[in-house]
C-alpha cells in the first residue's frame, strides 16, 4: 500500500472516531485511579473504617440491613463483598429489574449502613457510564466498540506512517523538538508521542474490543489455548427444596447455612483478600460464594465454590489454578485493560498511554487545519 494512501486511510478514521476516542480515553484515565482516588478522598466503596476486635458481620445481617434500605426496589441480583485485610468497608451490590446498579456501604463489623451513597449519580459511575456507554445505552456501547476497533487501525496505520524513508529519519522519530515551530511542534506530539503511546495503548484498545465483541473474546482464547478451542460450559446448579416449602422456612434456612459457610471460610481468612457472598434469589438458586485469594497482589485471583442453600453440600467449584489458559486470560483481561496487573508501573503506563491517546485527535485534527498553510515569501 502507498504511503500516500496510509496517510488519507489515517486521516479519514481519525475524523470518524475522534470524538468518541477523545471522550473514552479521558473517562479511562480517571477510571485507572479510581481506587488510589476513591481512598485518598475517602468516598464511595472505597470508605475505610477503623476495626475493632476480630469479629465479621455475617452476610445475613449485610443483606438483611440493605433490604431496608432499598424497600420498594425489585432485585434481580445482590452480592456481599467482605474485605479481609484492607480495614474497607462492606458493600452490598444489588441489580434491580430496570438494570440500575446500586452500592450500600456498610460497616464491616455491626453490618450498620454508613451514610447513604447514590451511586448511580456518583462521580466514578457517570465517568463509567461515558467510557463504556458515552452515557447513550446500548447504542452507545455499540459506538464505543467499533470505535475503538478503528483505533486499532489508526495505530497500526500510525506506525506505518511513523517509519521515516531512510535511516537518517529515525533520530527526528524518538524525540520532539521543543523549541521548534508550532506547527512542528504539533507534528512531534503526535508522531513521537503517539510511536510511544502504542505499544500500552494496543494491549488497552484490544481488551476492551473483548467486551465488545465475542469473536476477539473467542480468538483471544484460543490463541491462549495454543490454537485449541475448548469449549466452556457453565454448569447450572439447584438447591434440594424438600422440606422448605415455605418463603418463610427457605429463606430462614438459606441465612443459617449462609452464615455457616461464610464463617467455615473465614477459618482461612490469613489467604484470603475478600470474600463475595452471591444471595440465592429464587427457591432452588445455589449459593455462591466467591474467594478473592492472596496470591496475586494486583488481580483477583478468585475461586468460586457453589453450595446447596438448604444443606450447605458442595455441588461444585472452580478454582483458578485448574482453569484453563484461556479461562484465565478472560478473568485476567479487566486487569489487563486497567494496568493493574502490572502494579502501579502499569497503572501508570495505562494512564499516560490513555492520557497521550486523548491528545492524539487535537494533534491530528491541527495538523490536519494546517496541511494547506505555507509561508509566503516576501
Amino acid at each position: 500500500m502507498k504511503r500516500k494512501t496510509i496517510r488519507v486511510l489515517h486521516l479519514l478514521l481519525g475524523l470518524i472516531s475522534g470524538v468518541v476516542v477523545f471522550v473514552v480515553a479521558v473517562t479511562g484515565c480517571l477510571l485507572v485511579f479510581e481506587e488510589e482516588i476513591s481512598r485518598f478522598c475517602n468516598y464511595g466503596t472505597y470508605r475505610s473504617v477503623a476495626r475493632d476486635g476480630a469479629s465479621i458481620a455475617p452476610p445475613s445481617k449485610l443483606f438483611s440491613n440493605t433490604d431496608s434500605l432499598l424497600a420498594g426496589r425489585e432485585i434481580k441480583r445482590a452480592y456481599s463483598i467482605t474485605y479481609l485485610q484492607d480495614e474497607l468497608l462492606s458493600t452490598v451490590w444489588s441489580l434491580d429489574r430496570a438494570g440500575q446498579y446500586h452500592a450500600t456501604p456498610l460497616h464491616p463489623q455491626t453490618g450498620q449502613s454508613i451514610g447513604a451513597f447514590d451511586y448511580p449519580h456518583s462521580f466514578f459511575a457517570i465517568v463509567l457510564d461515558l467510557h463504556m456507554h458515552l452515557a447513550m445505552g446500548e447504542v452507545g456501547a455499540s459506538i464505543v466498540g467499533y470505535a475503538t476497533a478503528i483505533f486499532v487501525l489508526l495505530m497500526i496505520t500510525g506506525l506505518l506512517l511513523w517509519k521515516p524513508a531512510n535511516r537518517k529519519g529515525y533520530k527526528q522519530r524518538f524525540r520532539i523538538k521543543w523549541n521548534a515551530s508550532g506547527k512542528r511542534l504539533t507534528y512531534d506530539l503526535h508522531n513521537v508521542l503517539g510511536f510511544y503511546m502504542s505499544w500500552v495503548a494496543i494491549f488497552i484498545a484490544i481488551t476492551g474490543l473483548v467486551w465488545s465483541f465475542a469473536w476477539v473474546d473467542q480468538s483471544l482464547q484460543w490463541l491462549a489455548n495454543g490454537g485449541k478451542t475448548i469449549a466452556y460450559t457453565e454448569r447450572e446448579y439447584r438447591s434440594d427444596t424438600t422440606g422448605y416449602e415455605t418463603v418463610l422456612l427457605q429463606e430462614q434456612r438459606r441465612q443459617l447455612v449462609m452464615d455457616s459457610l461464610f464463617a467455615t471460610h473465614l477459618q482461612a481468612a490469613h489467604r484470603i483478600n475478600a470474600l463475595e457472598v452471591h444471595r440465592p434469589m429464587s427457591a432452588a438458586a445455589p449459593l455462591y460464594i466467591a474467594v478473592q485469594t492472596m496470591r496475586g497482589a494486583n488481580y483477583a485471583r478468585t475461586d468460586y465454590y457453589s453450595y446447596d442453600s438448604y444443606t450447605g453440600k458442595l455441588l461444585g467449584q472452580e478454582l483458578f489454578a485448574d482453569m484453563s489458559n484461556g479461562e484465565k486470560l478472560r478473568r485476567l483481561n479487566y486487569y489487563i485493560h486497567m494496568g493493574s496487573i502490572a502494579g502501579l508501573t502499569g497503572k501508570l503506563a495505562a494512564f499516560f498511554a490513555s492520557l497521550i491517546a486523548a491528545s492524539l485527535p487535537i494533534t491530528g485534527l491541527l495538523i490536519y487545519i494546517n496541511r494547506g498553510k505555507r509561508k509566503r515569501k516576501p
